[in-house]
């Protein structure tokens, strides 16, 4: 009996040290669950879920802090590419309103006939990047270098190629867009000839003077260049040269008149403007009229610019859009395309951003 007591306690003593085993075991899983977590905790909360708020909505497509910052990475870079500036601060809120209108764009392809073939956003990129002067890769090292140089590109900007592809292509439905949109616009207009001149005195008598010279001469450019105080009119910056409506929106009342107000006539002074950022005051003159003229390219382009910003800003009005921008995610966006600006090693920049 004795020995059977004995042998029953062994073999409760031995599953009292399994069950101890099996609960020290489980305490250090838990353990090691908790080291291993926090961290992957931290970059959940400091990491992953900023940069996954939601930035802009268009209809049914969400754009994250994520995407706003790789556009403007995109931008930033490709600016830089082609030896231009790039201005951080406002660089956001224009970021902003371009994806906004692509996306307006692209949901207005099927209703316009546009589409956008993988063709095109090499051509586009190449082009962009002012690899050649024409899209015509003839020989095998040419394709070579250019693959090189988006790979070199997308490396920079820490983007996949999917992405990019996503972004040059609705940026050619935007183009594309202006292009259909600028049908509409006669190549032949009405064109004016304006001079402005800059005054400190604006007495009556200062103005019938200058008012008498305009109305005797033959050359209205000289009697801007006498009696404007502003040292761009000597340059000619003065002569705004043949102009059609739209190409100064804020003079266009006076210029072409419309149905509240009659135009300026030819050789007639206009009432005097306050520039409030040079303390001047600006007069406006008509030299002569042009009842049909062909648009100069640049005007061209100007009012083609004109018509889409119209046209966005009247879609805008009739699509769901909804902006996440506060002062938070305005800081926070800014800091990581800084940081990103700074350094070109990307892993050092990806080490920073992810702090």
């Amino acid at each position: 009996m004795n020995e059977s007591l004995s042998r029953k306690e062994i073999l409760n003593s031995i599953k009292e040290k399994k069950k101890l085993k099996s609960k020290l075991l489980i305490i250090l899983i838990i353990i090691s669950i908790i080291i291993v977590s926090v961290p992957s905790t931290s970059y959940l909360i400091n990491v992953w879920i900023p940069y996954q708020k939601t930035a802009l909505k268009v209809e049914e497509k969400e754009f994250t802090r994520k995407d706003l910052v790789d556009f403007i990475r995109f931008n930033q870079r490709l600016s830089e590419e082609q030896g231009n500036q790039f201005d951080l601060g406002s660089s956001l809120f224009q970021s902003l309103q371009l994806l906004a209108e692509n996306e307006i764009a692209y949901l207005s392809a099927t209703e316009y006939g546009l589409t956008v073939d993988d063709w095109e956003i090499d051509e586009a990129f190449y082009l962009k990047l002012g690899f050649y002067n024409n899209f015509e890769l003839e020989t095998m090292e040419d394709e070579e270098a250019f693959n090189e140089k988006k790979i070199q590109f997308l490396n920079q900007i820490q983007m996949d190629e999917e992405k990019f592809k996503e972004i040059v292509r609705k940026s050619l439905f935007r183009e594309k867009l202006r292009r259909e949109l600028s049908r509409e616009i006669p190549a032949l207009q009405e064109h004016k000839y304006v001079y402005e001149i800059a005054i400190e005195d604006i007495s009556q008598s200062n103005i019938n003077k200058i008012q008498r010279e305009i109305t005797s001469t033959n050359n209205i450019g000289e009697v801007v260049k006498k009696y404007s105080i502003d040292p761009n009119s000597v340059r000619g910056v003065g002569d705004f040269g043949w102009i059609p409506k739209g190409i100064m929106p804020e003079l266009d009342s006076l210029i072409f008149g419309n149905d509240q107000s009659d135009h300026l006539k030819p050789k007639e002074l206009s009432e005097p403007y306050i520039d409030q950022e040079n303390s001047v005051f600006k007069l406006y003159v008509i030299s002569d009229v042009a009842k049909s003229y062909e648009l100069s390219e640049e005007n061209f382009e100007q009012i083609s610019n004109n018509v889409l910003t119209k046209f966005f800003n009247e879609r805008s009005r009739l699509v769901d859009m909804q902006y996440g921008l506060d002062n938070e995610t305005f800081n926070w966006i800014n800091e990581k395309v800084q940081v990103a600006s700074l350094f070109n090693d990307n892993d050092l920049a990806n080490d920073i951003i992810s702090e």
